[in-house]
């Protein structure tokens, strides 16, 4: 699938770090610290597995150099996920959860969107998709990886709603979901 062993090297780098970072700090906070309901978490990286494989079968090949702006996407996605998350200190928490003396975070990203992690996320699956240089694997991980964040949006928001009431209505008011002043 790779014109070069650097190439290969480069992937699989990347792909194993991140899925080392995510694995790593889920274990880290898998503590329950406050209400939380069930999500779709687990999932998403079954679609990201699934997505290899398609990719690796070379099932709908792409052109050879969609390699490296997938590479960049793989990198900037979860770069803005990161950013995004470590704004959120102590709030942050791997699974739709509200903790005790829950405040809503507002600044950074926040301001203008409620879900830049998940913005980072797409860039990743889309990314991840060109990497492999395989249109049915973009196709399927962004498909699916879209429809489980749309589900963990829609589970996160109504939960927060029940949770933090007219304070986080009137985010949602202020706020779009992806794109600031758009979507």
């Amino acid at each position: 699938m790779f014109t070069s062993q650097f190439e290969g090297a480069v992937f699989w780098g990347i792909v194993i770090l991140l899925a080392a970072t995510a694995f790593t700090w889920i274990a880290l906070n898998h503590r329950n610290r406050g209400k939380r309901r069930q999500d779709s978490l687990p999932l998403i990286f079954v679609v990201g597995v699934i997505g290899v494989a398609i990719g690796y079968a070379r099932i709908g090949a792409l052109p050879h150099w969609l390699f490296y702006p997938g590479e960049a996407l793989l990198v900037a996605g979860p770069a803005l996920t990161i950013w995004s998350y470590s704004i959120l200190g102590r709030y942050l928490s791997p699974y739709v959860q509200v903790l005790p003396d829950h405040r809503l975070v507002e600044k950074g990203p926040y301001g203008y969107i409620r879900h830049p992690g998940y913005v980072g996320a797409m860039l990743a699956c889309i990314g991840l998709g060109l990497a492999l240089q395989s249109w049915v694997a973009l196709l399927e991980i962004v498909t699916l990886g879209r429809i489980l964040l749309a589900y963990r949006m829609h589970l996160e928001e109504t939960f927060m709603v029940s949770e933090l009431g007219d304070v986080y209505v009137e985010y949602m008011r202020k706020t779009k979901r992806f794109v600031p002043f758009v979507i």
